[in-house]
């Protein structure tokens, strides 16, 4: 594992539109994300957290069992990734 605070990281799930806005975003927790996080076997950290990584459409289903409230808008193209929160 990293040497990683995971206290002072938060992820957002987001669904990009056409014009490239972000059209729907969702929160996730640390427990969130180590439920979803070996999904993403190409990954270079072990919290999503160095990198956004691209969900495609055949990790939805897989992603709704681990984390049950996520929603996946049609239309969207959805990312993952982490960021530092303010201190």
């Amino acid at each position: 594992m990293n040497d990683i605070n995971t206290e002072t990281l938060g992820w957002d799930l987001i669904g990009w539109d056409s014009d490239e806005q972000a059209a729907h975003v969702t929160g996730l927790n640390r427990v969130e994300v180590l439920r979803i996080r070996d999904l993403f076997p190409g990954r270079d950290d072990d919290f999503l957290e160095t990198a956004v990584y691209e969900v495609p459409p055949a990790l939805y289903s897989a992603m709704r069992s681990a984390i049950p409230h996520l929603e996946f808008r049609e239309g969207l193209e959805y990312q993952i990734g982490g960021f530092l929160l303010s201190v």
